[in-house]
């Protein structure tokens, strides 16, 4: 565990609100991306991750993490979104989703090979260009729908309606899991 999220765990066991807000804004918006993922739904994923920062507070000074701030929240995230999943019957039978959360956790052995890549790369040639860059911008860039309809000149609910399009789209062809991959790898490489 890095000496930062040491101090910001130390903090959070002291019901400290800077590091709270600290966590709380670095993590939120990426978590509910991920979240969305899973449920395809994005004021459940915010619901998941408000959820899932309320019981950090409440139970702050009884937490037990052992490995990173951050795949502890994406873990315990994860968990979540299984569990909604599970109660709707949804199974994934390939592991795409635990995939995914050790992509977000941090996890450095996973390997992404040039088939897989390949895969990702045909799954959004599949899309329709708007609907393509749409679900990038969202996805790979982090932007909410609002900023996206005011960037492109569109109303928020065609915002919705294709990113809601493209997933389903990107379902049948492959797993938004791997639109994550692209984000993260950019995002460790800056």
């Amino acid at each position: 565990m890095e000496d930062k999220e040491i101090f910001v765990l130390k903090s959070l066991y002291k019901r400290d609100r800077k590091a709270f807000r600290y966590l709380y804004e670095q993590y939120f918006s990426k978590m509910v991306l991920f979240a969305e993922s899973y449920v395809y739904d994005e004021e459940e994923a915010k619901d998941l991750v408000q959820d899932l920062f309320f019981y950090i507070w409440d139970h702050a000074d009884s937490l037990l993490i052992n490995s990173s701030l951050k795949g502890y929240l994406f873990t315990s995230l994860r968990n979540r979104c299984l569990n909604v999943l599970r109660d709707r019957k949804i199974l994934d039978c390939r592991n795409d989703k635990l995939f995914e959360a050790q992509l977000f956790a941090g996890i450095e052995n996973v390997g992404i090979d040039e088939v897989v890549e390949k895969r990702l790369q045909n799954a959004l040639n599949v899309l329709p260009d708007k609907c393509r860059e749409i679900i990038l911008l969202k996805v790979v860039e982090g932007k909410k729908n609002k900023e996206i309809a005011d960037l492109l000149g569109l109303a928020e609910t065609t915002i919705k309606t294709q990113v809601q399009r493209a997933y389903r789209i990107l379902r049948e062809q492959l797993i938004p899991v791997l639109l994550f991959f692209i984000w993260l790898r950019n995002d460790r490489e800056l």
